[in-house]
């Protein structure tokens, strides 16, 4: 007989997690998992199909106002068999125990109707771009420190205090601060990521934007926040192009609204 179990993700499970991403094609590093389950040790789930992890899900929460379910990774040979909705639920139940009022996820257009069926709505739409790599400058790391003034418009541009999670992806990223905004960039598996990069104007954005790719010697991913209008364009003339689809969702007693014009590359889809 085979049996299921849902049980909290460890460490130890971040080899298995990599193969899945692995063979789904995903970005992420070892890093990416120790930096989830570091932060929120007892919202990240693991599903277990006769002893092999066959399933993976994280939630990151930023008070209890908000929180993100990412990482809804099921092993391709077990699908269809109603592992996502167990992991899900599982996640929900951690949030919801939680009380946070406002829950979102980023779903590709596969995993859209399986969220849709649990309650989620859509909220917007945006787009994953990609650039080539240059040839990389011999300069050091960047690594700005988050001021006080940039974490403020962080929390006008998101919607909710992420502070603490910022400060840790920080750890991990090159990062540049200027007076009216912030940008960072990390390695992936497949390619650099782009984000998160927030910006009272345009001007600066740009300038945080150049500055952070011409430090990449791979290709560039980039989420592109679709309501943030000019954002595209930009993107297009420093030689990106749109290679993916998702739509932002949310669930919950409270929708939690960014300013998306302040946002010009969004954090990672696992995050928000």
């Amino acid at each position: 007989m085979v049996s299921l179990s849902i049980r909290l993700f460890t460490e130890d499970d971040i080899p298995s997690a990599l193969a899945l991403c692995r063979s789904a094609g995903w970005n992420q590093l070892h890093e990416d998992w120790s930096r989830l389950i570091e932060y929120q040790p007892n919202g990240c789930f693991a599903a277990d199909l006769d002893g092999q992890l066959v399933g993976t899900v994280t939630t990151t929460s930023y008070g209890t106002a908000l929180a993100w379910i990412g990482m809804m990774l099921v092993h391709e040979d077990f699908r269809c068999r109603g592992i996502a909705t167990e992991l899900m639920n599982a996640s929900l139940d951690y949030l919801r125990d939680q009380q946070v009022g406002c829950i979102k996820l980023d779903a590709t257009p596969a995993g859209q109707p399986v969220y849709e069926r649990l309650g989620f709505q859509a909220e917007c739409s945006f787009h994953r771009w990609s650039r080539d790599g240059n040839e990389k400058r011999d300069r050091p790391v960047l690594a700005d420190t988050l001021r006080t003034s940039v974490l403020n418009m962080d929390r006008v541009a998101f919607g909710a205090d992420r502070t603490r999670w910022l400060q840790r992806l920080a750890d991990g990223s090159e990062v540049i601060v200027r007076s009216r905004g912030f940008g960072m960039l990390r390695s992936g598996f497949l390619a650099d990521y782009l984000g998160p990069v927030v910006a009272e104007d345009p001007e600066t954005a740009r300038q945080i934007v150049v500055e952070l790719i011409s430090r990449s010697a791979t290709t560039v991913f980039w989420d592109l926040p679709q309501d943030n209008p000019g954002v595209a364009a930009l993107a297009h003339s420093l030689g990106f192009k749109p290679i993916r689809d998702l739509t932002r969702m949310w669930t919950g007693s409270n929708l939690v609204a960014p300013a998306m014009n302040l946002q010009y590359a969004l954090s990672d889809p696992s995050t928000g």
